[in-house]
């Protein structure tokens, strides 16, 4: 028969049957709800998010304090613009001044070439043989004389005008003593206050470094990540329903979900990591952070 050539037995080896579906134990992915490759479960998730929040609290301190280091208050731009302004003005005085001494040279080589000519012309008039020639070197004298006169007046003035500004000069750099002194004040409180943002910042920066300490890498990567391409805010907190940045509105079980702070959930149009400010107040005094 059949069954006698292929050698086949009529009875089936027993197997053990696959198991199908997920495994004991594991929490089945759900699509678009919203989580993060990152999710974790647990109950140390909120003492990450604690964690989290309280960073990003850290380098908006940073961010802060760096900003007012690079921005002098009022009074300081006010000071520091009156300061360019007079500089500017004493620059401009003293550039005429070189201005009108370049001009005082060149008149007074005028000068010089004038009483010349002038020279030149009373001795050719000695020495004239008729009426013609006398008016010619009259004329000349005369037109010499008026541009020797022309060049010693515009000497004098020059000369009057450089004094002048001279003494103006002196007088911008001898400032009062009392408004130097005001000065000196406002740019020294200034300077200490720079300082001590300076210090602040450093003490700042160990504080986050702290604290990083106590998350986990993927979540720090994660935090950086969002705060370098979110323009330095990687959390954001759920009021009335939306995303307090975005203000995406979330739906309701992902609303949920955070609420219940057993896993990290993403903002679905920004990607922040969420919290609710007054819940995450409560797992941070429960874990006595």
């Amino acid at each position: 028969s059949r069954r006698l050539i292929t050698g086949r037995s009529q009875l089936r080896s027993l197997e053990r049957p696959r198991q199908v579906g997920p495994r004991p134990n594991s929490t089945p992915a759900t699509r678009g709800s919203g989580t993060s490759q990152y999710e974790v479960r647990g109950s140390s998730v909120p003492q990450y998010l604690v964690f989290l929040v309280r960073l990003q609290t850290v380098y908006d301190r940073i961010a802060a304090a760096i900003r007012e280091r690079q921005t002098p208050p009022r009074e300081v731009q006010e000071l520091q613009q009156a300061n360019r302004d007079r500089q500017a003005e004493l620059e401009n005085i003293e550039q005429q001044v070189v201005t009108f001494e370049d001009e005082l040279k060149d008149v007074h080589k005028k000068e010089e070439e004038w009483k010349l000519e002038l020279d030149h012309f009373q001795k050719q008039k000695g020495m004239v043989t008729n009426e013609r020639e006398f008016t010619a070197v009259i004329s000349e004298i005369d037109y010499a004389s008026k541009a020797l006169e022309e060049a010693a007046a515009r000497g004098r003035e020059l000369e009057d005008s450089i004094k002048a500004l001279k003494v103006e000069i002196e007088e911008r750099k001898n400032t009062r003593p009392e408004e130097e002194s005001a000065h000196i004040q406002v740019a020294e409180a200034w300077e200490a206050r720079k300082e001590a943002l300076k210090v602040e910042v450093h003490d700042l920066v160990a504080e986050a470094k702290s604290i990083e300490e106590g998350i986990a890498p993927k979540h720090r990567a994660r935090f950086m990540r969002l705060l370098e391409s979110k323009k330095g805010t990687a959390v954001a907190a759920v009021a009335e329903g939306s995303c307090s940045l975005c203000h995406f509105a979330l739906r309701p079980h992902l609303q949920q979900r955070v609420r219940r702070c057993e896993e990290l959930i993403s903002c679905e149009h920004c990607h922040r990591i969420l919290f609710v400010e007054n819940l995450l107040d409560e797992v941070s005094t429960d874990g006595n952070g």
